[in-house]
């Protein structure tokens, strides 16, 4: 008996289990379906992305002209690039961002130095997508490095053979090494060894550069204060640095010396048409000097074709971190070549339209090498043999002068290191996350590239495309309503002195010589400033000054116009 009531007792339990584990089941069950709820609708979101198509097909890249506007590429370059690099995988196309899309965010940045949030706003996105493709972009135009940029070749250049001007002195000669400055931004610790001659922060890059424009080397991220020379030394030591066939060299500024491979000018000869005026020629090495800065101006040709193209290298300080500074220099130049390779336009500067540098204001190197100087005088001898012979097809290009304009160069002091300096070899510092061909004659050969503004508008959204290194400073509040009148005159004072000091000839070193007086107020600075550039004698005169004559003219000129 007790064995059937445990038995039954045993079925009870069972059947209790299985019941409620039945009920435990359909519970879950029904919780799960009553959550299920209905897919988001992507309908919004392919209207929009319509719209941002119909953008870039009307806005961006319409037609020759609004392209090299905008992206600073013609239609041709500019598809032609998105195709290799989606062929080879460098980029790819996302649900709602195309290949397209983002090379043109990234060459609106660099073609006319805008912000993230401008271009943001441009293309209606956050400022996130816009910061992670440049860094992709920057990346994937990187790795064209090796295709782009190559060893000048050892044939006589085209430029040269055939002219008798050149041929046969400089037949072994395969391009120029050339020298600019590139504003940067650095840390304030670092400041002192970026500022050269400039009064600003600057990247010293230094390329060789064939005469067809290409790049053929570049090194980019050396210290302004970096003496050229100390750069050109870097780049002939490094592993994959720069390297002169055996029997070749380069054209070179006198500054680096004569050194086997590198053929600069003679020193105390004239070398300049502000030099030349209308005297003939004189002797063997003022002719040697007048044709070696006729193909030397290849490189200043080069970087200037290089800078009218993309403003990022040529129009403000830089808001790249300093790594991403000297990859920007890099992939300019990777796309600089780019153009060329499928022909020339109007950012090229014309060969008539260019003008040499004048002589660097560094110390020239002493130490040159007894068989390069023996080189360079056979060469001027023998230049020189041929112009008294007087040869006819010679003839239309003697005694030609080349205008000039001066500029002011940077000069070494000794403080610059090479730590951030890259050349092309080296990896880029890009931060890496998840057609048509022109035909005819180009349409804008004969506009003015200082034109080729964007033709829109830069929207002006709150909150599109803000990001932390273009957002506006917050300005101070001032409770004292006289001391802001105060400052707001001070500074309408200060504004008015900085235009007209573009016109009136003061000090260079004025202004920081004015800041440099103790125990005033930068008001009452800004405010004789003004005066001074007013009356630039006045100005010349008080710069000689000592800093307590100084002082006392300050404290005059308080008292008469600023005392109440």
């Amino acid at each position: 008996m007790d064995k059937k009531m445990s038995r039954k007792r045993r079925l009870k339990l069972i059947r209790a289990a299985a019941s409620l584990a039945s009920s435990m089941v359909m519970s879950y069950v029904r919780s799960r379906l009553r959550r299920k709820k209905e897919g988001i609708a992507y309908g919004p979101i392919v209207e929009r992305d319509e719209k941002r198509i119909d953008f870039l097909n009307n806005q961006i890249y319409k037609d020759d002209m609004t392209c090299q506007r905008t992206l600073r590429l013609t239609r041709a370059s500019f598809f032609s690039l998105c195709q290799v690099l989606r062929e080879r995988s460098l980029l790819r196309d996302t649900v709602h961002i195309c290949i397209e899309e983002q090379v043109a965010m990234f060459l609106i940045t660099v073609g006319h130095n805008l912000r993230n949030r401008d271009v943001a706003a441009i293309f209606n996105r956050s400022g996130e997508p816009v910061s992670r493709y440049f860094g992709l972009v920057l990346h994937a135009i990187g790795e064209l490095k090796d295709e782009l940029i190559r060893p000048p070749s050892l044939e006589t250049p085209t430029k040269i053979a055939g002219d008798p001007r050149w041929d046969p002195y400089f037949k072994d000669c395969i391009g120029a090494i050339g020298v600019t400055h590139i504003q940067a931004s650095a840390s304030k610790n670092m400041e002192t060894a970026f500022c050269a001659k400039k009064s600003f922060p600057s990247q010293n890059v230094m390329a060789a550069i064939d005469f067809d424009l290409r790049f053929t080397y570049v090194l980019a991220g050396w210290e302004g204060s970096a003496h050229d020379d100390a750069v050109l030394v870097d780049a002939t030591e490094r592993e994959n640095g720069l390297h002169v066939p055996h029997g070749k060299f380069y054209l070179v500024d006198a500054v680096h010396g004569a050194k086997p491979g590198f053929l600069p000018p003679f020193r105390g000869a004239t070398y300049h048409s502000n030099e030349w005026g209308n005297n003939h020629l004189q002797y063997a090495r003022e002719l040697f000097n007048r044709r070696h800065s006729a193909l030397q101006v290849t490189a200043e040709r080069a970087f200037s074709s290089l800078k009218r193209r993309f403003k990022v290298l040529d129009d403000g300080i830089p808001f790249f971190p300093s790594a991403t500074q000297v990859d920007v220099v890099m992939v300019c130049v990777i796309l600089h070549n780019w153009v060329l390779s499928k022909g020339t336009d109007c950012f090229i500067l014309p060969e008539s339209n260019c003008k040499p540098n004048p002589p660097s204001l560094q110390r020239e190197q002493i130490h040159d090498h007894s068989h390069m100087v023996g080189f360079t005088q056979a060469l001027a001898d023998k230049m020189w043999e041929d112009h008294q012979n007087y040869q006819r097809s010679d003839a239309d290009f003697l005694n030609t002068p080349i205008d000039y304009h001066e500029m002011v160069t940077s000069f070494g002091n000794g403080m610059a290191s090479g730590v951030y300096a890259k050349s092309l070899g080296d990896l880029l510092a890009a931060n890496v996350t998840e057609n048509e061909h022109a035909n005819g004659v180009n349409d804008t050969s004969d506009a003015s590239v200082e034109d080729f503004t964007l033709p829109f508008p830069i929207p002006r959204a709150g909150n599109i495309g803000d990001s932390s290194s273009s957002r506006a400073p917050k300005r101070a509040k001032l409770d004292n309503d006289d001391e802001l009148t105060h400052l707001m005159t001070s500074l309408d004072n200060l504004a008015k002195a900085i235009e007209k000091s573009k016109y009136v000839d003061v000090p260079e070193d004025l202004w920081g010589n004015l800041m440099d007086l103790p125990g005033f107020e930068e008001a009452q600075l800004t405010h004789y400033y003004a005066h001074l550039v007013e009356n630039p004698a006045i100005a010349w005169s008080f710069n000689k000054l000592s800093m307590s004559n100084k002082t006392i003219w300050v404290v005059s000129y308080i008292k008469n116009h600023l005392s109440v």
